[in-house]
């Protein structure tokens, strides 16, 4: 959604609209392993265009709002790999605001049922960091 500005044109809006982007043990190439051509064709389809248009990784600008990238130590190895590389691509790409976090003791599960502990959490803790630091800042996009 942040990557692609079509879906927010489609509503009015701008991608300036968003303030900062917190993918939680997310992916961001729907085309490799571990994600379309490793699903049911049922959840993805069978179209690599598809696959390629729905990966936020083909969109990356400079001009993205502020990124902080979650993951974690129990994750399976090409998601933790997708983090990295998508990391290093938005830097590549010129993006100044991309931060990168792995939460220990998680699995892609644990990090969500987990997340609801309030404040104290890691996952949560780390959100609301990353929250209070962009609400907290003049936005310089």
């Amino acid at each position: 959604l942040a990557a692609d500005p079509r879906w927010l044109a489609a509503h009015q809006l701008s991608p300036r609209a968003i303030a900062g982007v917190a993918p939680v043990s997310g992916f961001y190439w729907v085309d490799r392993e571990g994600v379309a051509p490793d699903r049911p064709a049922y959840v993805w389809g069978t179209d690599r265009r598809v696959w390629v248009d729905a990966s936020p990784a083909h969109y990356l600008r400079a001009d993205m709002p502020p990124v902080l990238l979650l993951d974690t130590d129990g994750d399976e190895e090409w998601r933790q790999q997708q983090k990295t590389d998508f990391a290093a691509a938005l830097r590549a790409a010129g993006h100044k605001d991309v931060t990168v976090y792995k939460v220990r003791g998680r699995t892609h599960m644990s990090i969500w049922t987990e997340m609801n502990d309030g404040e104290s959490e890691e996952t949560s803790s780390q959100i609301l960091r990353f929250a209070k630091r962009l609400f907290a800042a003049p936005v310089l996009r």
